[in-house]
């Protein structure tokens, strides 16, 4: 299906008797795609995709009115090559075995395989290494919280430390004042004492 050195890629659309046809080129119409089609059975619609200024996308719709007729175009537009050209008299058709236009059409074809497969490899490449890369980001914000956490652990144990520290301190300057306090009223109960019997000793 080489068309200008392109191959026509025809697949299922979400109509259940519609085709997506691909790389279209710039020279078909809407009436030259009907026309195409219509030889696997009755067209219902045929578009070419534009964009805003009206220029052909390279991609089509063709809508069938029964999906067996969907079903034959795909299938024989997979297995040959289906032609489309600017001269009325050579209308669309396909490549016969053999000839120049199949035989680089089924380069194109090969080509066009080969580019889909390292394009499936490239994506598969892709999602692997975007799978492995978001591992490796939950395994580093797991890894984040744990040392978030061993550190608040951390800064909680010291602050029970200084806690306890001036705990043991404010006990151990209570015992000292408790002491102090202890000593001087034995102090001066002693004193007392001795100043009591000082007095008795002048009244004998």
């Amino acid at each position: 299906m080489p068309l200008r050195g392109k191959q026509l890629r025809v697949r299922f659309a979400c109509h259940s008797a519609s085709l997506t046809v691909r790389n279209l080129p710039q020279f078909v119409s809407n009436e030259l795609l009907e026309e195409a089609f219509s030889v696997f059975g009755q067209v219902e619609r045929a578009v070419v995709i534009v964009d805003d200024r009206g220029r052909s996308s390279g991609k089509g719709i063709v809508e069938f009115s029964g999906k067996p007729a969907a079903r034959k175009a795909l299938d024989r537009c997979s297995d040959g090559s289906f032609l489309l050209t600017t001269e009325r008299e050579q209308p669309p058709r396909f490549a016969q075995p053999g000839s120049f236009e199949y035989e680089y059409a089924m380069r194109w074809k090969a080509l066009i395989e080969m580019e889909k497969q390292q394009q499936e490899q490239v994506d598969r490449n892709i999602k692997e290494a975007r799978e492995k890369l978001e591992m490796e980001m939950e395994a580093a914000r797991h890894e984040h919280q744990v040392m978030l956490m061993r550190q608040d652990l951390m800064r909680r144990q010291e602050e029970l430390r200084r806690m306890e520290e001036l705990h043991n301190q404010e006990v151990q300057k209570r015992k000292q004042l408790e002491l102090s306090s202890s000593l001087s009223h034995c102090h001066f109960e002693k004193l007392r004492d001795d100043l009591q019997g000082i007095s008795v000793i002048e009244e004998a």
